[in-house]
């Protein structure tokens, strides 16, 4: 379900209120309270499920652990339980939640697990907001800080994703979008919905709301579909809905459409991708998918705006709808086939009902003030057609006298929106015009790339179009999670056509930033397939994420330069755009890991996760980064492992994995994961990598097994080592796995004098004999390298001494492969070298590695 700007709002101000609670309890309690003597035993109970749902772990919980997973209710009833530790002002303030303690928390709810608004929803949380901040401001920061922000820009809302904390919403799925009473509540039809929710709990198949256009037929449907979707005994499993795209007004009238919908392909193959088969189009029996559908699985299938049905195609799929499924239909006229419930125009008293609540949602004064006999010859006038009087509302909020809307009833439509247009500002206007150019569904994101305009800009905009009714929002598809997206209602389309057709030069204008959109998102999603698990790709879902991308890549490349506050800006512009794009964090983390600000990188990280649990490349980059970076090699490697499951796993993901498994000591998974690798046929650098991880696990781990007298462990993890390094080819063993070998060379010849058992000497013997002959198939000259301890260290003469088959060696800074090495050197680490006993002042050691 999309989010309305009054839904929005409310979630601001709820979101707020309770930030302000829980920080009061944390003000008022310590850690020496008792958590189930604080919150009782069902809340406690509670907080604990939610605690342990969001947050990984096992650690006892604490108050200070438990406060973030209370909700409004719950940090309501823990402050009233601790009253005599707060200031009496802040009692007082508290108090004035008491009248409305159980409406908010509806409010809430309704919010949370979004459900359709009440018509005083945001009258009731803002008037306890501003009352609360009124006697009491320096308790609540939050509160009072967004009721300013709401005063000076209230199109910020458009930027939030609602989360509140919540318990799982049991729920079937749905697809239910956001019905036009959200923002004013549902007046009247009590006795309509309940008929048409008996009928659906009944025998009949098909139920069809019949009525003239604009008389309330979609709002009616969706108030029946939510209340059918909380109602226990409803037994469906998914709520479908699906709109025809037929015109159904014109400029000047309201009229029915005299043709039928094409075919009725487009709306079986419409209800199949709401369903989570072929993309609309693609399937070539669009009917018999959706049929297997509603067999398999309980649909409540709602098609609305059906206006005539003239194809026999659409009679037969209702007559075999199978058994468990339903379908409700709105229409002007019934099919004969179903049980029908017409509506008639709303009665005097709701209409009325409707228009004060439209003129006080909208802040419209010329209504506010108008008396109860003016305002009930206004509606008689508009027939009690909801359609008619949001028009009408809306031409009044453009600047137009109310008498002049309502002269003539067939002009309403064009009276109202030609005034709205007259008073929108140049930048909505640009907007409007760009959705004529470029038609259809297009997120935030991409009506600013089409417009030149900022988050900030295309925000406040949309906010102005929505509430002028030109522009309607669209959620998200059953089964899919994808950006709130915006599109021309049907009256706003005809009416521009017909009154403000876009020039060629501006049209021209915006087909050419269409087509550099397109373009540059080709490019970006073939990157994204060629190389998914490089940092500097963009991962691309679709079109919708284009222009999120493009901002993204010139993040990146404003990081190559070095300008990475410059970069932060461009990921913070890309989540205003498009909050639930998960790349937007993704960059942003790696930016801030990049700058070593691991705190900032982690909590950007988290967020991405929060958008895409699933995604392979998200679960690898995040995974390394919480091992590379030692913050929680458990959570790191859990991550990694998830990135596996991609049908195209590189071997650097399995690299990655065995760097997880030898922090984490298991260095047998090491070397398993070190072979998984080269079974990928990887590259020479990944291959390296994948034998350095495996031999420096295979020498950690016989060392290991070792030290607690575990000979056998220790043989057995040789033995892996050298079928390691026997399988890798000779060109990826360099560097350090060839240190490697000999450590284990050595190692194996130590244990072959040691052991009193014939065949582990034996093995032993064997063992380093073959890792002798593959370093000296490598190079023959590695046989001269030589494995020591660190004796000693001379930290301010950068020198010091390696003690080797009996003898010291010397060795300078400079002997060092890597310089940086010298931080990790102390008495009693190995290293591998190369001794030079021509020295003149005596054995050398030169071309030296740290071996931890």
């Amino acid at each position: 379900m999309s989010s309305t700007a009054t839904r929005l709002t409310s979630f601001a101000l709820i979101a707020a209120i309770e930030e302000d609670l829980r920080n009061a309890i944390l003000a008022a309690t310590d850690e020496s309270d008792e958590p189930l003597d604080l919150f009782h035993a069902e809340r406690y109970e509670k907080t604990q499920k939610r605690r342990a749902r969001d947050v990984s772990g096992s650690s006892s919980p604490t108050v200070s652990s438990l406060v973030p997973h209370l909700d409004f209710a719950d940090s309501y009833e823990v402050l009233s339980g601790i009253k005599n530790r707060l200031p009496d002002s802040f009692q007082q303030s508290l108090g004035l939640f008491a009248p409305h303690f159980a409406k908010i928390t509806q409010i809430r709810n309704r919010v949370a697990h979004t459900r359709p608004m009440e018509i005083d929803d945001l009258a009731t949380v803002h008037d306890v907001a501003k009352d609360i901040c009124a006697g009491s401001a320096e308790y609540w920061p939050k509160v009072c800080e967004t009721l300013q922000r709401l005063e000076l820009d209230p199109s910020y809302v458009l930027g939030l994703t609602i989360s509140l904390v919540s318990d799982p919403d049991d729920a079937p799925l749905h697809n239910l979008p956001a019905p036009e009473f959200d923002e004013t509540g549902f007046f009247g039809r009590r006795k309509e919905v309940d008929r048409i929710k008996k009928a659906i709990k009944g025998a009949y198949p098909v139920v069809s709301i019949l009525g003239d256009g604009g008389i309330g037929k979609t709002s009616v449907a969706l108030k029946a579909a939510y209340e059918l979707l909380d109602d226990p005994k409803s037994k469906f499993d998914a709520f479908v809905w699906v709109t025809a795209k037929a015109t159904i007004l014109t400029v000047n009238e309201i009229q029915r459409i005299s043709g039928a919908i094409e075919n009725s392909l487009g709306l079986f193959a419409s209800a199949a991708e709401q369903l989570g088969g072929q993309r609309a189009g693609q399937s070539s029996e669009p009917m018999e998918e959706v049929l297997s559908y509603l067999e398999h699985f309980r649909v409540l299938l709602i098609l609305d705006n059906l206006e005539t049905v003239l194809d026999q195609r659409l009679r037969e799929f209702l007559l075999d709808l199978p058994m468990g499924s339903k379908v409700i239909i709105t229409s002007r006229i019934g099919l004969g086939i179903e049980n029908p419930v017409s509506l008639e125009p709303l009665s005097d008293e709701d209409s009325v009902r409707l228009l004060r609540s439209l003129a006080r949602v909208r802040g419209v004064q010329a209504l506010q003030g108008v008396p109860a006999p003016a305002i009930a010859q206004m509606v008689k006038s508009m027939k009690g057609h909801p359609a008619y009087i949001r028009w009408f509302v809306a031409g009044v909020q453009a600047g137009r006298r109310p008498e002049e809307l309502l002269y003539k009833n067939d002009l309403v439509l064009d009276f109202c929106m030609s005034n709205v247009y007259e008073y929108l500002n140049d930048e909505a206007k640009s907007v409007l015009r760009s959705m004529q150019v470029l038609p259809g569904r297009r997120s935030q994101a991409e009506l600013a790339f089409f417009n030149d305009y900022s988050a900030s800009s295309i925000q406040s905009s949309l906010l102005e179009l929505m509430t002028t009714n030109f522009v309607q929002m669209q959620g998200a598809s059953v089964g899919q999670t994808s950006e709130t997206t915006y599109e021309l209602t049907d009256f706003g389309k005809q009416y521009l056509d017909k009154r403000h057709a876009v020039k060629s030069p501006e049209r021209n204008w915006f087909e050419n930033r269409s087509k550099q959109l397109t373009s540059l998102g080709v490019t970006l999603q073939a990157e994204s397939t060629a190389s998914p698990y490089d940092p500097n790709t963009i991962d691309i879902r679709g079109p919708g994420d284009f222009s999120v991308a493009r901002i993204l890549r010139e993040a990146l490349r404003h990081y190559e330069r070095g300008h990475f506050d410059t970069a932060l800006l461009s990921c913070r512009e890309g989540q205003k755009l498009a909050p639930g794009y998960h790349e937007s964090w993704r960059v942003e983390a790696f930016i801030q890991t990049e700058r070593r600000d691991t705190l900032s990188a982690r909590a950007a990280y988290e967020r991405a996760h929060e958008l895409a649990p699933d995604s392979p490349t998200l679960n690898y980059f995040y995974g390394s980064f919480l091992v590379d970076e030692g913050m929680d090699i458990d959570l790191g490697l859990d991550l990694l492992q998830k990135a596996v499951h991609a049908e195209q796993v590189p071997p650097a993901v399995i690299n990655q994995i065995a760097w997880a498994h030898i922090q984490l000591h298991d260095f047998e998974s090491a070397i398993a994961s070190a072979s998984h690798a080269l079974t990928l046929r990887p590259g020479t650098l990944d291959g390296s990598a994948a034998l350095v991880m495996g031999l420096r696990a295979a020498v950690y781990g016989a060392k290991k097994s070792l030290e607690g007298a575990q000979v056998d462990a220790a043989v057995e993890m040789i033995e892996a080592a050298v079928e390691l390094a026997e399988t890798g080819k000779v060109e990826m063993l360099a560097g350090e796995s060839t240190d490697r070998l000999l450590q284990l060379s050595e190692l194996s010849a130590d244990l072959s004098e040691k052991v009193d058992e014939d065949y582990i000497a034996s093995s032993c013997d064997n063992f380093a004999s073959r890792l002798k002959e593959r370093l000296r198939s490598i190079d023959p000259t590695l046989l001269n390298r030589r494995v020591g301890a660190l004796k000693n260290i001379i930290q301010d003469r950068a020198f010091g001494f390696v003690q080797s088959w009996g003898r010291d060696y010397f060795f300078h800074l400079s002997d060092l492969q890597l310089e940086e090495e010298w931080s990790y050197l102390e008495p009693g680490v190995e290293v591998a070298f190369m001794p030079d006993e021509q020295n003149i002042r005596g054995p050398r050691a030169t071309d030296m590695r740290w071996l931890g």
